[in-house]
C-alpha cells in the first residue's frame, strides 16, 4: 500500500494533557513522513498552546464552547470530548480518514456532559455495533490484551466466562494476524486466581472457565497456552515467549505493563473494522498546559496506527 494514510487524531479532554501531547507529537517528521494527519479540535484551543507546527498539517475545526480550565473535568470539556470523539466517527464511517488516534478522555467529565460510557472503548464499540472488542497494548517490551476491561474485582468472575475468554482468543489471532503479520501468535492467557486455582485448592474458577477455554481454543489450532499465575508469567524470560499476554482483569495486566512502557505504550481497541489506537496514560491534569507532558506515547500511538493500516 503506497497510499499515506490519513490519520484523525482527537485533542481529548482539553483541560488535560491530551492538546500538548498532539501538537507535540506532530514534530517528529517521522510521523509526517508516513501519514497525513488531520487534528480533531477546536482552533481556540490549538491557538492557546502558543505551540508553532507544521502548516501542513490539517485542522478539522469544531465549534465548542471553550473555556480553559487546566487540571479540571468540566461540563464544557466533556461536550467538547464527546464531540471530538463522534466527529472522528463520523469522519472514519464516511471514509475521510483511515484510522483514529483518540488523546485521554476524563470519565468525569463525559459523565458531566450526560454520557453514560466509561470511556472511549464502550462507545466506539457502541456506535459500529460490535458485539466484543478487545482493550490492548504494546510496546517493544510487553504486549497485553484484557478480558474485562473497567470491572469492580466483585465482579470480575461473573463477568467471565468459558464461551467468551474462547471468543477473545479467536479475535486475538484473528487479529495478530490481520494487523502485525504473525502467522501463527502465541497467546498466553493469564488465570483467574492465584497458583492457576491449584488444582481447585483455591477456587474452582480456572477449572471451568480459563482451563477448557484454552482447550477449546487449540482443538481449533490457535496457539493458546495456560492458563499460568499472573505472578510468573510477566518474569521477561516467560513473557517473552508469547506475542501477547490476555489478562483477565485491569490490574493485573496493566501493572506490569506501564511499569515496562508507561511511556511508550499505546492502546489499541481489536475487533473493529478500522484502526484505532491511544495513548496508554490519562489526562495527567496535573500537569496540565505547564508544557511539561511527554508526547512519546502520543507518537507510537500514531506509528502503531500506521504500521495496523499498512498490514490491514
Amino acid at each position: 500500500m503506497n497510499k499515506k494514510p490519513v490519520v484523525g487524531i482527537t485533542i481529548g479532554d482539553f483541560n488535560g494533557i491530551g492538546p500538548e501531547i498532539v501538537i507535540k507529537s506532530l514534530r517528529n517528521k517521522r510521523i509526517l513522513n508516513v501519514c497525513d494527519p488531520v487534528i480533531i479540535s477546536d482552533m481556540e484551543v490549538i491557538n492557546a498552546l502558543k505551540f508553532q507546527f507544521n502548516k501542513r498539517i490539517k485542522i478539522h475545526e469544531r465549534s465548542n464552547k471553550i473555556k480553559i480550565s487546566p487540571g479540571k473535568p468540566t461540563l464544557l470539556s466533556g461536550v467538547a470530548s464527546l464531540d471530538y470523539i463522534y466527529e472522528g466517527i463520523r469522519l472514519i464511517k464516511f471514509k475521510q480518514i483511515d484510522c483514529l488516534v483518540t488523546a485521554p478522555i476524563s470519565k468525569h467529565a463525559i459523565a458531566k456532559a450526560g454520557s453514560n460510557f466509561k470511556g472511549h472503548t464502550d462507545l466506539i464499540q457502541k456506535s459500529f455495533n460490535v458485539k466484543n472488542v478487545i482493550m490492548s497494548f504494546f510496546s517493544k517490551e510487553i504486549n497485553v490484551s484484557l478480558s474485562t476491561i473497567h470491572v469492580p474485582i466483585k465482579d470480575i468472575v461473573k463477568r467471565t466466562s468459558k464461551a467468551l475468554i474462547l471468543e477473545q482468543i479467536i479475535i486475538l489471532d484473528k487479529e495478530l494476524k490481520r494487523y502485525f503479520g504473525l502467522k501463527n501468535p502465541k497467546i498466553a492467557i493469564c488465570a483467574i486466581n492465584p497458583h492457576a486455582s491449584e488444582d481447585g485448592q483455591i477456587g474452582n474458577d480456572d477449572l471451568q472457565i480459563t482451563f477448557p477455554a484454552v482447550r477449546l481454543a487449540r482443538k481449533k489450532k490457535i496457539l493458546a497456552y495456560g492458563p499460568f499465575p499472573s505472578d510468573t508469567l510477566f518474569v521477561s524470560k516467560n513473557r517473552k515467549n508469547y506475542d501477547i499476554i490476555h489478562s483477565i482483569y485491569h490490574d493485573q495486566g496493566l501493572i506490569p505493563f506501564k511499569m515496562l512502557a508507561f511511556d511508550s505504550g499505546v492502546n489499541t481497541t481489536l475487533n473493529l473494522p478500522f484502526v484505532r489506537t491511544s495513548p496508554d496514560h490519562g489526562t495527567a491534569y496535573d500537569i496540565a498546559w505547564q508544557n511539561k507532558a511527554n508526547s512519546k506515547s502520543m507518537e507510537e500511538a500514531i506509528l502503531l496506527a500506521v504500521k495496523m493500516y499498512q498490514k490491514s
